[in-house]
């Protein structure tokens, strides 16, 4: 990704404003927009959830947000999020969110590609 593509990040869980680890990246948030994503949604058993990369069109919708960075402050956003959930095995990747009024944006997404064993199936499309 270049310098000059800031895609917007979409977040699910406890990097979304209000969970237990927004704080960490608040400082470098300019606006937080509501969106979707098509996906599966799993629970840990370490307080966080899963987003499982469904890769076609008849998943659900996972609710979230789109974090859009202050400019001078995008790539340390990246930096403390990378920290957070590339550790927690995590795979950062490009898709595409819905906006509430309907417009499909290009976001950074951090996903699993398989459940791990200790995740289950979440029951329902947010996380709260």
């Amino acid at each position: 990704m270049s310098a000059s593509e800031r895609l917007p990040v979409f977040v699910y869980g406890t990097l979304k404003p209000g969970g237990r680890l927004f704080h960490h990246i608040s400082h470098a948030v300019r606006e937080a927009v509501p969106a979707a994503i098509c996906g599966r949604l799993y629970d840990t058993p370490f307080g966080y959830p899963l987003l499982l990369d469904a890769g076609d069109e008849t998943c659900p919708l996972i609710s979230g947000m789109l974090l859009f960075a202050l400019d001078d402050l995008y790539d340390e956003m990246l930096r403390i999020m990378d920290v957070i959930e590339l550790e927690a095995g995590f795979e950062r990747g490009v898709r595409e969110v819905l906006t509430e009024d309907g417009m499909r944006v290009r976001a950074l997404v951090y996903f699993y590609r398989e459940a791990p064993r200790y995740a289950h199936p979440y029951d329902g499309t947010s996380w709260e």
